[in-house]
């Protein structure tokens, strides 16, 4: 493969589009995307497309142009528009989302389409060597592997605000809302998501557009690997169903995923589509092996550093807690742990563990184990998007196996939006 790389990172006036174009199918087949029969099957040169006219290279859902050299900018024009022409026609077709990819082998450049209009959303430019750079580029656009472990690393590499993955998903959103600000339902949960916040974090909070898609984004991705989390088949659940937790209510778990501000996403034209993409994305992922609070570290890569300076939201490193937890919860299944500010579950995260390893060593069923772990560690927030991540957090720290347990009863997840020190309340003496 890395032969195979060398030939089509290095641009070279004798090669002909259509030999860039076969190393491009080939290094697609042959790099770890773990493509379905399926998509196997799609990894088609020259694809018919109507009117005589014929992709390069089909992925999926993803079309991909091939030049010889986008350095010549009258030849990169020409190509953006045959190319979103090719992805227009695609979307009409199957009536799903397609993205578009440009590329002389050298440049990679990944487009959305909104209003028959190719908008960038992510690019590289690769140098000898950079296979790796290459592959994880492409995964995030193809969306085409499985089992990939939730580390930090990886989570920020291929969710992350550096990654192809977070540049499509940012930009489909974005577009869904300023096609849809003026819906009156979008505008009342924005209004809404705006006064819960200015009233939790005062006059720091910043109200913008753009930290309401972020918020958005953050949470149906949250909500969504919470369904992940059990084991359940995304693709087969409705996108509506996916963001109000309806599963949930079936499998006798509460307080998890319920309706609130983001779901204004399903209720506007495309929406489904954009849902049912992220949980594509998504279940990549092995979310039934987490060793420590992933989805801060999502959270963190997503809402910069300044805006979480200015919030005065600060993500204790797993390490730390680890330690503190382990120093301080001595006793675990008597100890009662609260974490009145949460943020997005750390301390949880490792408290629960600690109690599932005392609990296991003393021979404790699972349905007393998961009581007592409700009873024994609690967390609150004030701020909603922390307090789901905090959630689903919780659900990974008890893990797939002990949740899909048929002995295990009825759940009742005990984190909480609200202000624990309540300093807005008058004479209340803490």
């Amino acid at each position: 493969m890395l032969e195979l790389f060398s030939r089509i990172a290095r641009r070279n006036d004798k090669r002909t589009e259509s030999e860039i174009q076969a190393d491009v199918r080939q290094f697609i087949l042959s790099a770890p995307f773990e493509l379905e029969d399926d998509d196997v099957r799609i990894v088609n040169l020259e694809a018919q497309v109507g009117d005589g006219k014929r992709i390069d290279v089909e992925v999926g859902s993803t079309v991909i142009e091939v030049k010889r050299d986008l350095r010549r900018e009258k030849a990169k024009r020409e190509a953006e528009e045959q190319l979103a022409d090719y992805v227009a026609r695609r979307m009409t077709q199957t009536g799903l989302r397609y993205v578009g990819v440009l590329t002389d082998g050298t440049e990679w450049i990944c487009y959305n389409l909104v209003d028959d209009r190719l908008h960038l959303v992510s690019a590289i430019t690769l140098v000898a060597g950079e296979v790796e750079r290459l592959v994880v580029w492409l995964e995030g656009v193809l969306a085409t592997a499985h089992g990939i472990a939730p580390t930090a690393q990886n989570i920020e590499m291929r969710l992350g605000a550096g990654s192809s993955s977070y540049a499509l998903d940012r930009a489909t959103l974005s577009s869904l809302y300023e096609r849809n600000k003026t819906n009156p339902s979008v505008i009342m949960k924005r209004t809404l998501w705006a006064r819960l916040l200015t009233s939790a974090l005062g006059t720091q909070f910043e109200d913008t557009d753009d930290l309401f898609i972020e918020h958005t984004l953050l949470v149906n991705s949250a909500e969504i690997i919470a369904h992940a989390v059990l084991g359940l088949h995304l693709e087969s659940i409705s996108p509506a169903a996916l963001l109000a937790g309806d599963k949930f209510d079936e499998s006798g778990i509460y307080g998890v995923v319920e309706p609130d501000f983001f779901d204004w996403v399903v209720e506007v034209e495309e929406g489904d589509t954009f849902v049912r993409t992220l949980a594509k994305r998504l279940a990549r992922f092995d979310w039934s092996a987490v060793e420590q609070d992933v989805l801060k570290v999502l959270y963190e890569s997503v809402i910069g550093a300044e805006t979480r300076k200015r919030l005065g939201e600060y993500y204790t490193p797993d390490w730390l807690a680890h330690v503190i937890v382990a120093e301080t919860v001595t006793d675990p299944l008597e100890s009662r742990v609260l974490d009145a500010a949460c943020g997005s579950g750390t301390f949880l995260f490792h408290a629960i563990r600690k109690y599932v390893a005392a609990a296991e060593s003393a021979g404790i069923g699972i349905r007393e184990m998961i009581d007592g772990i409700t009873k024994h560690v609690v967390g609150m927030d004030l701020h909603p998007v922390a307090v789901t991540l905090a959630r689903v957090t919780y659900l990974l720290a008890i893990g797939r196996e002990r949740l899909t347990d048929e002995d295990r009863g009825v759940i009742q997840i005990p984190v909480y939006l609200g202000d624990s020190l309540q300093f807005q309340e008058q004479g209340v003496d803490l």
